[in-house]
């Protein structure tokens, strides 16, 4: 489980006056290599860049070459001390010390520890939930999980062994149909969010999320307003904000909302990403800043059109699952960018911190 990398390798020491405030990874480099250079100590320097690469959370020694690491307190800037927001009322089972908080950096926002393992948590849920279904039907035929609107949910225990049996490669051993795991939009979400809370150590907070969730009808916008109570920040997504290219009013009308500080069905707004995939003919100036920021975060949850669709991502990649696949579905699940999302309007909740600023 990804945690707080600590190291007594390193002292910690003023930085010297010309280093620079982000360092691009070269052929034969190590992050001691790079935090020793700096002048910073390899903990400080796993916590200022965790968020956007979050195997640093996991492992120090797997910086690539190419990546472009950020350099705590650079160019003689002193980090500014965490704020701790207050503990919103009736938030159950949370306390002050608990609850997300971010430090300054320069102009970026740096993740907590908390922050942190919930990114490196939910994208590493992501990749092995995606691997255990591909990696099943390649082998068998089979995969891990089928949808909860698909033909298979109405087939009786021995019709489904039956279904595996003709749709299983040959001289394979097939799975059991109980060990095929049903699943939908939210219940993926759900599945995802909850593995990120538990590498952050808080899975008796999430149990309570999910038992509000589920019992609130298992909606995106419930489960938005209790990431929210723990610092998650919220980020409205809308391609066109004032000419969708479906026509639906209610994109625009959500964006006006927002633009007002009314919020997205009842979620406070934290930034917005719009106008990035502008509608054909309607003059809209394209804008692709945030989506720039987007591919930054190595995690999020979010809901299109007031919950009514609900996913979770890494950098910018929408990841949906689809409700009436069977089995033996390579379409279950379906990895998009934002810009080439179909739906028109929502909201992305993104660990704390994670958030890039300018």
């Amino acid at each position: 489980m990804p945690g707080r990398i600590e190291s007594p390798i390193i002292p910690s020491r003023p930085l010297p006056s010309r280093t620079p405030a982000s360092v691009t990874i070269k052929a034969g480099d190590s992050l001691s290599k790079v935090a020793q250079r700096a002048g910073v100590s390899l903990a400080a320097l796993v916590e200022a860049n965790a968020g956007k690469y979050p195997k640093l959370a996991a492992n120090p020694n797997a910086i690539q070459v190419g990546w472009t690491l950020t350099i705590p307190g650079a160019n003689g800037q002193t980090a500014v001390a965490p704020t701790v927001p207050q503990t919103p009322a009736g938030a159950p089972g949370w306390q002050a010390g608990n609850t997300a908080q971010t430090a300054q950096v320069g102009t970026t926002t740096r993740p907590n520890d908390f922050g942190a393992k919930l990114a490196a948590g939910g994208a590493q849920a992501i990749e092995l939930r995606m691997k255990q279904h591909a990696d099943g039907i390649e082998k068998t035929g089979i995969g891990k999980y089928f949808g909860d609107h698909s033909s298979w949910k109405k087939m009786s225990t021995a019709d489904k062994e039956q279904w595996i049996k003709d749709n299983a490669k040959p001289g394979v051993t097939p799975p059991s149909a109980s060990s095929v795991k049903e699943s939908s939009c939210i219940g993926w979400a759900l599945e995802n969010v909850g593995a990120a809370y538990a590498a952050a150590g808080k899975s008796e907070r999430w149990a309570e999320i999910q038992r509000h969730v589920v019992a609130n009808g298992s909606k995106g916008t419930e489960l938005a307003k209790e990431l929210k109570k723990d610092g998650w920040q919220s980020i409205y997504w809308n391609p066109d904000a004032k000419n969708p290219d479906d026509g639906n009013a209610e994109h625009s009308f959500s964006a006006v909302q927002v633009g007002r500080g009314k919020g997205y069905y009842g979620v406070a707004v934290d930034a917005q990403v719009t106008n990035y995939r502008p509608t054909e003919g309607k003059g809209t100036k394209q804008d692709m800043s945030g989506i720039e920021r987007l591919r930054e975060v190595p995690f999020f949850f979010g809901l299109a059109k007031g919950g009514m669709h609900t996913f979770v991502g890494r950098q910018g990649e929408v990841n949906e699952f689809h409700w009436a696949e069977m089995p033996n579905s390579t379409n279950a699940i379906e990895q998009t960018p934002l810009e080439k999302f179909g739906w028109n309007s929502g909201l992305i909740m993104v660990p704390p911190g994670t958030w890039p600023t300018k």
